[in-house]
């Protein structure tokens, strides 16, 4: 009987020394193979990796979706100076000078006073107009504007310049009622026969300005010469 309970004890504590080692065993078996905390061992080379869900991935996705990407600075800077430069020059208006009226002799001047050339020895053209100022405005300056022609109408040139068209200035003023006046030599030309005054510029004290044309030719060579 004795023996029978001797070997009964130590079966019983064989199989708690056998549980005690296999608890202990099995925590050191975990802790080295870092397999505690509901952790798997994974054999994968990207063991580092972080394992990112489903959920999380369709969150990432969305907000790079959602994320505006903004140029640089430089290109931001760029295209603000060339819209205000389009705009500046959508804005700007052309400034256009006001339109000088046209009007005829008879509205302006008298009949002619006069109106002949003469010519030096040193084929040296003096021409005299004479007219008297109608328009009832004192007249700052004019520009009379001349053309030169040969005997058979064709133009005659000078012999300097080459030129066959002229502008003699002319400073007033010139009161109303009083004579605008034109003797100067204003070039030298040896086969000049006519002279044509084409249009004469008036430029009033009133700050305005008219072009009168004149188109009329003398070919009376009986006038003075300018010294």
């Amino acid at each position: 009987m004795a023996t029978k309970v001797s070997f009964f004890l130590s079966f019983i504590i064989s199989i708690a020394i056998a549980f005690i080692c296999g608890v202990y065993f099995s925590d050191e078996v975990k802790s080295k193979f870092n397999l505690t905390n509901d952790k798997t061992l994974a054999y994968d080379r990207n063991e580092s990796a972080p394992v990112v869900t489903g959920q999380k991935a369709a969150s990432d996705n969305e907000q790079k979706a959602n994320t505006v990407e903004e140029p640089p600075i430089e290109e931001v800077e760029e295209k603000i100076e060339t819209s205000g430069d389009a705009n500046q020059s959508g804005n700007e208006e052309s400034i256009d000078e006001p339109e000088v009226n046209r009007v005829t002799a008879e509205d302006r001047f008298s009949e002619p006073n006069a109106f002949k050339y003469a010519i030096n020895s040193a084929n040296g053209i003096t021409l005299t107009w004479q007219v008297n100022n109608l328009t009832g405005k004192t007249i700052n300056y004019y520009n009379v504007k001349l053309s030169t022609f040969n005997p058979v109408g064709d133009p005659s040139y000078d012999e300097h310049s080459g030129k066959n068209t002229f502008k003699l200035r002319i400073v007033g003023p010139i009161e109303p009622d009083d004579n605008l006046l034109v003797f100067n030599r204003f070039t030298y030309q040896g086969a000049l026969e006519s002279i044509r005054i084409d249009e004469v510029e008036l430029e009033y004290a009133d700050g305005t300005k008219e072009t009168v044309v004149y188109d009329r030719t003398t070919s009376d060579s009986s006038g003075l010469n300018a010294r």
